[in-house]
């Protein structure tokens, strides 16, 4: 790690132990807040609502249309988010000339018919987001027919949350896990509009109680998962609801009115200052006194779970992205609080990395692999097993295996052969891995095969003997040789580029993580040097490193994260390779 690096992180740290996460602003989150407000009430938040507007205005990309980043492309949520919270008074049909032009290009009209058509061909068969896309602009006054609108619109049977959470799983929900809250909303507002009949009638009787399970849920900060867009969606469709005073309503407008940055944008969500922290102390434990490891072990372990979590019923002991009330535990930034603390000497004998532990084997699915939140819930594509986050566990079940009291030891062992075998049937035949919360904006499919084949082999180097894990291996290392672009640095994969792009595009956080990945294998060194050459300016300066959106939220929602990049270099470990 250079000098200018540890000064760069060091900066960073907070009194109270945590780095500070800065994710870049989001069209998305600024247009849904922005919305959410003024449909709650358009003179109370007019400073808010202006300021929210002017930088939606000022923020369009070169084409005048909106990406989720302001490195972002454009795409069809971003742009027509931004256009119906800024279209919504007449005032900027200039200024939203090219962006309705090229909307009617992708919907054909404005009727509800067509733009229902299609986001559900953009989302599919995952409701999660474009239902609620819908629901924003009915609530919004975008088409003529308000009331047809309502009833034109997939429904959100939101009585399913009568049913005890464990059976969720088995009731083919629309959503995926973390939207339960959106169901709820959603679905009370679509009752409003409803004509008369039986499902009015049984969905009315379970009203009452869905909202006692929304307000339950709902976390102190009023964001449910720190989230605005999540939030502005559940506000703007209780409000639609006629549930304007509900107290679930004014905790979601206060937690909007606290977010609101400066510059009048929303990120996507708060921060990830616990995920951060996690990855920047097993960066610096080296240079840690004893004292300062002791301090940062009480931090992260202050931050683990001790109660069944309101939102996901997960049992104690697992740890969430980021420290504020909406955080909920999630199978990454447990694995990454587990390596952390193991890089800052907690033995395995402590009751948090036990409990850690054991939080991550109940998680495990049927098929060997981790989810993010829920066990079994494997139908939706943010709540099936994934590579990247499996081999992160791997990882993390690896740091205190040979540790553990025997019971856990059989345990954390049959496990790791389960998440062995269902990372061998995930890998592609070109030996990539595809990752969950990492993708390429630049690339066809959206896609990161670099990022996720980096992060499994970095996290199985040295950790396995099989001769046949080993070649799995071995097939992951040659994918990387051979994407390496002529620059020394890594990006986008060459087939599955869009092909206007001028140039390769390099990333320095997928650059870094491939350094890592390959620098114990003596016959990468060749391609670890020239990335080393390619990496050395940011590294020196890390002022200058580029926002780079490669962070895949919910929906494919881009956002870049100012510290992944520095904590990812310094991560980068000094020259020494196996034989």
């Amino acid at each position: 790690m250079t000098d200018a690096l540890r000064k760069f992180l060091r900066s960073r740290l907070a009194d109270d132990g945590f780095f500070e996460s800065r994710l870049s602003d989001s069209a998305v989150s600024t247009a849904v807040a922005c919305v959410a407000l003024e449909i709650a009430d358009a003179t109370q938040y007019a400073d808010q609502i202006a300021s929210a507007k002017t930088w939606l205005l000022t923020h369009q990309n070169a084409d005048g249309l909106y990406g989720d980043s302001l490195e972002s492309p454009a795409n069809l949520t971003a742009t027509f988010l931004a256009y119906v919270a800024l279209s919504r008074d007449g005032k900027y049909e200039k200024e939203l000339q090219k962006a309705r032009e090229w909307l009617l290009t992708q919907f054909g009209d404005f009727a509800f018919a067509s733009v229902r058509r299609g986001f559900l061909a953009a989302y599919g068969k995952d409701l999660t987001f474009s239902v609620p896309i819908l629901a924003l602009a009915t609530a919004a006054g975008f088409f003529e027919n308000a009331d047809e609108a309502w009833r034109m619109m997939p429904q959100f049977p939101f009585e399913a949350v009568l049913v005890p959470e464990s059976f969720f799983k088995h009731l083919n929900l629309p959503v995926v896990s973390y939207a339960i809250p959106a169901l709820i909303c959603v679905g009370l507002a679509q009752l409003r509009h409803r004509k008369t009949g039986m499902i009015k009638t049984l969905r009315s009787l379970a009203k009452a109680k869905a909202l006692r399970v929304l307000f339950a849920k709902q976390p102190a900060s009023g964001g449910f998962l720190e989230a605005a867009p999540l939030t502005g969606f559940c506000a703007l469709c209780l409000c639609s609801a006629g549930l304007h005073d509900h107290p679930a309503t004014r905790a979601a407008l206060r937690f909007l009115l606290e977010t609101q940055r400066d510059n009048g944008a929303w990120p996507i969500d708060r921060d990830l200052r616990q995920w951060v922290t996690s990855l920047a102390l097993v960066a610096l434990a080296p240079d840690l006194s004893d004292d300062e490891k002791r301090f940062h072990r009480d931090t992260l372990k202050r931050q683990q779970t001790q109660t069944v979590h309101p939102f996901t019923r997960s049992a104690p002991g697992g740890w969430g992205w980021t420290t504020h009330s909406g955080s909920v535990p999630d199978a990454d930034d447990t694995a990454a609080a587990l390596i952390a603390l193991h890089r800052l000497g907690e033995p395995a004998t402590s009751i948090a990395v036990q409990h850690g532990i054991e939080w991550l084997l109940n998680l495990q699915n049927h098929d060997g692999g981790i989810p993010t939140f829920c066990r079994g819930w494997g139908r939706l594509p943010f709540d099936r097993s994934c590579p990247d986050i499996s081999a992160h566990a791997y990882k993390a079940f690896s740091c205190f295996e040979h540790d553990l009291p025997r019971p856990l030891q059989r345990r954390v062992a049959r496990a790791k052969r389960r998440i062995l075998r269902y990372l061998l049937a995930a890998q592609r035949n070109d030996g990539a891995f595809i990752p969950l919360w990492f993708g390429d904006q630049d690339a066809e499919s959206k896609e990161a095969p670099v990022y996720g084949s980096a992060v499994v082999l970095e996290h199985l180097q040295n950790n396995i003997d099989e001769p046949v894990t080993q070649e799995m291996l071995q097939k992951t290392k040659a994918f990387l040789l051979a994407a390496q672009h002529t620059t020394g640095g890594w990006g986008s994969c060459e087939e599955l580029r869009v092909a206007l792009l001028p140039v390769e595009r390099d990333y320095v956080t997928v650059t870094a993580r491939c350094v890592t990945a390959l620098q114990p294998f003596s016959d990468a060194q060749e391609a670890v040097e020239r990335a080393r050459a390619f990496l050395r300016p940011f590294a020196e300066q890390p002022e200058i490193i580029p926002p780079e959106p490669i962070g895949l939220y919910f929906a494919h929602l881009w956002y870049s994260e100012e510290l992944y990049c520095p904590i990812f270099l310094a991560t980068t470990p000094a020259s020494k390779t196996l034989g």
